[in-house]
């Protein structure tokens, strides 16, 4: 894929030299043996390491699980047009809502929820040497690093090692395999083209697991005249099995994706004092302070090191500590980068405002452009709800004005 990301079936606008994790590099895959296949998705308040789960659901042929969860903060603007739900309060109580039946959800706390469906997990594996494979079709790679987030909170990863082996995204591997065939690898568009669905709702995390599971059951049947001739009660073939297992990345490998984060977060987070007064722009300008803010996190500068060249050696300290990001960005964001740090060490310039990139007048709000919104805006819930999530406080790293990974996460969320 290329220069449109989807995320659960929405569209995003990635900037053009950016390669999507879920496209950065091949998965590792895991070793051979006993393996049950489980399409999973889940919804969540934002896109950010710090929010919360609000839905988590699993699909096999002859099982599903689905359960709502009611978070400690509000979901974002973006977050509840994606998934058509919202927090409302009656009386003294807060209750979850689906927008579009107007009707109140039942649900749990995230512990309880997540217990539920380690247990369910357990229980569909079956054979107590075999492990599971998680299968989800996102591009940045997101949902499982905040699942990993969740049960290290609850202290339940141990237990989630002992089932599941590893994740496959089903984005990835029809990206390599649709490559010549379509341009787009969304869930709605594979939906259409692999499995003859033509209105595909993407609101549902049930919804998106089942598609991911089909289409991995789809593109491991290869040239096969009998598309789906498994049917819909029978459990995964070998074929599905051994894509899937090709494909997966370890458990391992997403923790390590995790740590990744967090590094990256805390380095983004210091140079809060420069990018905190541009975050309240407008949206198109706040996405370009994420953009800039991220160059810099990911080529591993910190506030520190690009105040104390200033101070030695003013404007030329910083044209030579930025001049190593010639290599990974672009002229023009290097020169805005220098402006913006020489106007903030400098209280005699006036600060220059940014130039936005790419114009969003004439380009439609979509879901996953709220990854966008993700990054650098504030939540409902961080506004509003003094009663935010508990984990604010020992997650400080994540709870600045960040955002999500593939799209510049907040500190804990990234994308």
């Amino acid at each position: 894929m290329v220069s449109e990301a989807k995320v659960n079936g929405g569209d995003m606008e990635a900037p053009a030299n950016e390669l999507l994790p879920a496209l950065a590099e091949k998965p590792l895959g895991l070793p051979p043996g006993k393996y049950s296949l489980v399409g999973w998705d889940m919804d969540t308040t934002g896109r950010r390491l710090i929010d919360e789960i609000c839905q988590i659901a699993a699909f096999m042929p002859k099982q599903t699980y689905t359960q709502y969860i009611m978070p400690y903060g509000d979901l974002n603007p973006g977050a509840r047009r994606r998934h058509n739900i919202r927090v409302v309060t009656v009386g003294r109580y807060r209750m979850l809502k689906d927008t579009i039946t107007h009707k109140i959800l039942k649900t749990k706390s995230e512990i309880s929820a997540l217990t539920d469906f380690l247990d369910w997990l357990e229980k569909e594996k079956g054979d107590s040497e075999s492990k599971v494979i998680l299968i989800y079709h996102e591009p940045r790679r997101l949902s499982p690093i905040m699942l990993l987030e969740a049960l290290i909170r609850y202290k339940l990863l141990d237990r989630f090692k002992s089932i599941v082996a590893g994740f496959t995204d089903s984005y990835a591997l029809a990206a390599d395999k649709c490559k010549t065939t379509v341009k787009s690898v969304s869930l709605r568009v594979l939906a259409r083209v692999l499995l003859d669905a033509d209105s595909l709702s993407v609101d549902s995390a049930l919804d998106r697991a089942t598609a991911a599971y089909r289409i991995v059951e789809h593109l491991a049947q290869g040239e096969q005249q009998e598309v789906g001739a498994g049917g819909e009660g029978a459990s995964a073939s070998k074929d599905m099995v051994e894509t899937a297992r090709v494909w997966a990345r370890p458990v391992q490998t997403e923790l390590d994706a995790l740590v990744n984060l967090k590094n990256l977060l805390e380095r983004q987070n210091t140079f809060r004092p420069v990018f905190a007064p541009l975050l309240r722009a407008a949206r198109p300008e706040r996405k370009r302070v994420t953009q800039l803010r991220r160059i810099l996190a990911e080529a591993g500068f910190l506030y520190d090191q690009l105040r104390d060249a200033w101070q030695e050696h003013k404007l030329t300290g910083l044209e030579k500590q930025l001049a190593s990001l010639s290599v990974s960005a672009k002229e023009e964001d290097i020169k805005e980068l220098i402006e913006i740090f020489d106007c903030h060490f400098d209280p005699a310039k006036e600060p220059k405002g940014l130039k936005p990139r790419l114009s969003n007048r004439n380009r439609p709000t979509s879901s996953a452009g709220e990854t966008g919104e993700a990054e650098g805006s504030t939540s409902d819930s961080q506004k509003s709800s003094p009663q935010n999530s508990p984990n604010k406080t020992s997650n400080d790293v994540s709870a600045g004005d960040t955002s999500q990974i593939e799209a510049a996460p907040e500190p804990v969320a990234a994308n």
